[in-house]
C-alpha cells in the first residue's frame, strides 16, 4: 500500500503545496448541503487527506481586458491532480473518494491548520488565504500529520483593511459576508446586475481584492496577471479558457455577456463596432448585455 512520503512527492509533483493526512471525524457545517461525516460517503473511511494548492495574488491595476483571478487556474490544476491521486490510490487496491462534498473551511479550523478570518476566507500559517482545497476519503490507514497548534494567526477584528478594499461593500465588521454582494459570486452570473457593473472594473472572474489589501498576504507587484483579450471574448473566441479554468465557468453567452461589461467600464470605445453586432444576437442575454454596453460607452463618444 502506498506510504504517506510516496504519496506527499506524488502530491507535489502536481503542484500541492501541502498535504494533510487527518482522522475521519464529524465536520460540524451549519450549511445543509455539505455532508458533515466523511464516513457518509466513503463507509470504512480510515484517512481525509486535505491538499493544498497555493498561488500568487498578482497587481492587476491599469488593465484593460479581461482579468481572471488566479484562482480559477489553480483550482482547475488542482481538480486534475486530485483525480489522478484518486486513481493512484484506487490502482494501489485502496478506496478513495475525491472532491467529496464536505466542509472544508470548517475541516481547515477544526484540525487546527489554519483561522477562518473576516472576510470568511480561511488562513494557513505561511501561506495566508491564496489557496485552493482538495480533498480525498480514502480507507487507507495513513499516519495522521502532526500539526504544530503552537502557530495561530493574529486576530484580525481591529484591522478592517478588507472591509474598506471590497468594491461593492460585501463585508460587515462582525464578520458576515453577502455572498450577493462578493464580486466572486457575482463575476460568475450569466447577467451582471447594474449595481455590480462599475464595482468589477476589469474582473472578468473573481475579485482578491479583500485578501490582497490583507497584511497576512503577500501580493506580487508584478504584471503576471491572467487577462483575457476583450475583443476575442466578444467575438466568442474563448481559446484555451475552458481547459485553464473549466467548461462550466467558460461558457459563451457567460463570456461574451461579461465581456461586455468590461468593454464599457474601461471606456473601450474601439470595440463598439463588435458590440453593436451584438445587440442583434437572438441570445437574449447578449443582445441585452450589449444594448447596456452601447448605452454606457455611447454616453462617452
Amino acid at each position: 500500500m502506498i506510504s504517506n512520503a510516496e504519496f506527499t512527492a506524488a502530491a507535489e509533483e502536481l503542484g500541492f503545496g501541502r498535504v494533510y493526512f487527518l482522522p475521519v471525524d464529524d465536520i460540524p457545517t451549519p450549511y445543509v448541503k455539505l455532508v458533515s461525516s466523511p464516513k457518509a460517503l466513503l463507509p470504512g473511511a480510515k484517512t481525509l487527506i486535505l491538499l493544498i494548492m497555493p498561488y500568487e495574488l498578482t497587481d492587476d491595476g491599469g488593465c484593460r481586458e479581461g482579468v481572471i483571478s488566479p484562482y480559477y487556474k489553480v483550482s482547475q490544476k488542482a481538480y486534475k491532480g486530485v483525480k489522478f491521486l484518486e486513481k493512484k490510490l484506487i490502482d494501489s487496491g485502496a478506496q478513495a473518494v475525491c472532491n467529496a462534498n464536505i466542509p472544508l473551511k470548517a475541516a481547515i479550523v477544526k484540525y487546527d491548520i489554519g483561522v477562518q478570518r473576516l472576510n470568511s476566507l480561511t488562513y494557513i500559517n505561511g501561506i495566508g488565504s491564496a489557496f485552493h482545497i482538495q480533498n480525498i476519503i480514502t480507507d487507507i490507514a495513513f499516519e495522521y500529520s502532526r500539526i504544530d497548534r503552537s502557530l495561530s494567526v493574529t486576530d484580525c477584528s481591529k484591522c478592517l483593511h478588507c472591509l474598506r478594499a471590497c468594491p461593492s461593500g460585501a463585508i460587515s465588521t462582525t464578520g458576515f459576508v453577502d455572498p450577493n454582494r462578493c464580486l466572486r459570486f457575482v463575476s460568475e452570473l450569466k447577467q451582471i446586475p447594474a449595481e455590480f457593473e462599475n464595482n468589477l472594473g476589469n474582473k472578468l472572474l473573481g475579485c482578491d481584492e479583500c485578501q490582497k489589501a490583507c497584511p497576512h498576504n503577500m501580493v506580487a507587484k508584478t504584471n503576471a496577471q491572467f487577462a483575457y483579450p476583450l475583443e476575442k471574448l466578444l467575438k466568442g473566441d474563448l481559446g484555451e479558457l475552458p481547459e485553464l479554468i473549466g467548461t462550466n465557468l467558460a461558457r459563451k453567452t457567460r463570456m461574451i455577456c461579461k465581456a461586455c461589461v468590461l468593454a464599457a467600464n474601461n471606456n473601450r470605445t474601439d470595440l463598439l463596432p463588435l458590440i453593436r453586432e451584438l445587440e442583434k444576437s437572438s441570445d437574449t442575454y447578449i443582445s441585452a448585455a450589449a444594448r447596456r454596453a452601447m448605452e454606457r460607452l455611447e454616453v462617452i463618444t
